[in-house]
This record gives structure tokens, C-alpha cells and sequence, in this order.
């Protein structure tokens, strides 16, 4: 493998030379950084990052950890992250992994991290931090020194839902929730029950769910076993109403008729259902934007940053059997 050796020998300068040019010093002329460039490219050299690290203290690396990488979710929150970042001159790695992958933080192979992941520990995250690495979080309450968080408003979203659910004038109430350790899961549920406590005495039945579309058609199944009628249903994500939108019609219910729906999240097949799903709207694309911009501004200022939410917004389409739907409020906002 090529290194600043064979490149300054063929360049015909010295090796400090080269230095300057392959890592941006003002120190040589743009001609001469240009033909550096090109032997570097010729003779397939490859940067030793863990060299440079020691050196520069500086990777101009950023990860990011996620739970997993399926479904419409995470395509436009990694986006909004890579899109801030691309713009401050850093590189995105994405991982799905567990400790091998999260070695690259205190090993200090990447500048920070942005964390969208449950199964990241949160001792793991308070550790690296006192050793001096900076993250954001945007799937848990921690902040402090060298953590802060970019959260959804899941508090405000579900109270939005609830309002628009007890519009509906249903009889009967369920919620069908997420992975019992996720934090989005837990806010939406906790707060829903609290809010719908403050405005009806009606029934309410809790699903325990996974957040995926066969969570939602095993949903369907306990809603028909309780021959409930009239009923309206909060379905903490999209997937699940989704689920719910593939089951109901065997088992003899009519969506926007004799059960009512509402999602959380947006996703764009609910737009395509019949009647469109009336769901909980935030900017997916913004969400990764911030955390992003947040982490940035970390690494700045020494680890000095605020916290940010998420706005949520319902879109009335017509799952609850609306009337009227306000088409100008229809857009994807996670684009």
C-alpha cells in the first residue's frame, strides 16, 4: 500500500509537503496540492485514520446508531443527519450493531455520535461521555456534560391524538402500543392515558404491540374477540394502523365507519389507504437535521449545546370518518 513516502518521492517535494496538501493546509499552493492529489489518487492511497486521529484529534467522522434500518422511518431522519453534515465538511457512518460498533466513540475513531437506538445503554453513553466524547440523543430523557438531547414532541403529539379521537364520539377506546422499552412508546402511551382520564370516563383497552404491521393485524383479532363496537383507536405508529387497516375488513369492521383510527408518525403508504389514514405529522427529515446541527455545534463549542422537540401536528384525512378533509394540511412533512 502507497504511503506519503512513494507520493512526496513521486511528487518530487517533501514529505511535509504532502502532509500540508492531503489534509488541507494553506501552507501549499493550490497547483501543487492538485498534482498531490492526483499521485495520492494514481498510487490508491489510503489514509491511516488511526495515525491521523493521534495527530489532529479530529476524524471529521460522525456515527450514527439506530435500532434497525427497515421501514419509511429512518431513511429521512438519516438524511437530515447526513445532508448538516456534508454541509460542515463531516463524513455519516450508520450502524445497527452493538459493542464492536460502538467502540469507534471512545476510541475516539469518530468526532461524536447521534444515538437513535433503545438498545444503546445508557450507562455506555454516561461513560463515554466523562471521557470526553459528545453525543446526542434522540430516543431517551439523559443530558448533561457532553449529552444533550433532540426529542419529538411524543407529550404533544399524543394529546393531539386523543383530541381528535374523543371528536370522533366513539364508545370505546384502544391503544395499541410499542416495544414496551421504547422511550417514544412509553411518552405517547403514559400521555394518552392521562389526557383521555381528563376528558371521558369511557372504556379503554391497551394492546401491547411492536410497532409493526403484523402487531397491528394481531391487534385486530383482540379488538373483534372483545366484539367491540364503535370503537376508536390510537395506534402509537403508523405500522400498526396499517395492520390494523389489513385485518378489520375479515373480521367485519368498516375503518372511518364502526372503528375510528389514528397513527403517529406519517408514513407515506397511509396516504394511499382507503379511507387515508389520519395520523400524527412531524418532520422526520427536520428531526435528523437538528440532532445533527446540535452535534456540530458541540463539537464547537466544547460540548455547550441546547435541547431541542420535535412540533407534531394531526393530518385529518379519514380514518376517523371526517367529513371534511382540509387538503392544504396534506403534506409529507418528513420530507
Amino acid at each position: 500500500m502507497a504511503g506519503i513516502r512513494d507520493i512526496a518521492q513521486k511528487a518530487g517535494v517533501s514529505i511535509s509537503t504532502v502532509s500540508y496538501a492531503l489534509n488541507g493546509s494553506s501552507k501549499v499552493t493550490e497547483e501543487t496540492r492538485a498534482k498531490i492529489m492526483h499521485i495520492a489518487m494514481d498510487l490508491n492511497y489510503v489514509p491511516n485514520l488511526a495515525g491521523r486521529t493521534l495527530k489532529k484529534q479530529s476524524t471529521n467522522i460522525i456515527a450514527m446508531y439506530v435500532a434497525d434500518f427497515g421501514g419509511d422511518f429512518y431513511s429521512h431522519v438519516i438524511d437530515g443527519v447526513d445532508q448538516v453534515l456534508r454541509a460542515n465538511h463531516y463524513e455519516l457512518i450508520v450502524g445497527a450493531g452493538g459493542d464492536k460498533s460502538r467502540a469507534l466513540i471512545p476510541q475516539k475513531f469518530v468526532d461524536g455520535a447521534v444515538i437513535l437506538d433503545q438498545a444503546f445503554p445508557d450507562r455506555l453513553i454516561k461513560s463515554f461521555a466523562k471521557q470526553g466524547s459528545k453525543m446526542v440523543v434522540m430516543d431517551r430523557e439523559l443530558s448533561g456534560t457532553n449529552v444533550h438531547k433532540v426529542l419529538l414532541d411524543n407529550s404533544k403529539g399524543a394529546k393531539q391524538a386523543i383530541d381528535a379521537l374523543v371528536a370522533a364520539n366513539v364508545d370505546y377506546y384502544v391503544f395499541i402500543s410499542g416495544p414496551s422499552d421504547s422511550y417514544d412508546s412509553q411518552v405517547r402511551l403514559q400521555t394518552a392515558l392521562a389526557s383521555l382520564s381528563d376528558k371521558t370516563d369511557a372504556p379503554v383497552i391497551v394492546i401491547p404491540s411492536d410497532f409493526t404491521i403484523d402487531g397491528g393485524r394481531k391487534a385486530a383479532k383482540k379488538i373483534s374477540n372483545a366484539h367491540l363496537k364503535n370503537v376508536g383507536v390510537f395506534a402509537l405508529n403508523d405500522e400498526l394502523a396499517i395492520g390494523l387497516y389489513e385485518a378489520l375488513p375479515e373480521l367485519g369492521y368498516t375503518v372511518g365507519k364502526d372503528i375510528k383510527i389514528i397513527g403517529f408518525d406519517n408514513d407515506l403508504i397511509g396516504h394511499y389507504l382507503t379511507p387515508q389514514l389520519t395520523t400524527i405529522d412531524y418532520s422526520k427529515h427536520k428531526w435528523g437535521e437538528t440532532a445533527a446541527q446540535t452535534l456540530i455545534d458541540m463539537i464547537k463549542n466544547n460540548g455547550q449545546a441546547g435541547n431541542h422537540y420535535i412540533e407534531t401536528k394531526v393530518i385529518q384525512r379519514g380514518s376517523l370518518g371526517e367529513e371534511k378533509v382540509n387538503h392544504d394540511q396534506d403534506r409529507l412533512s418528513h420530507f
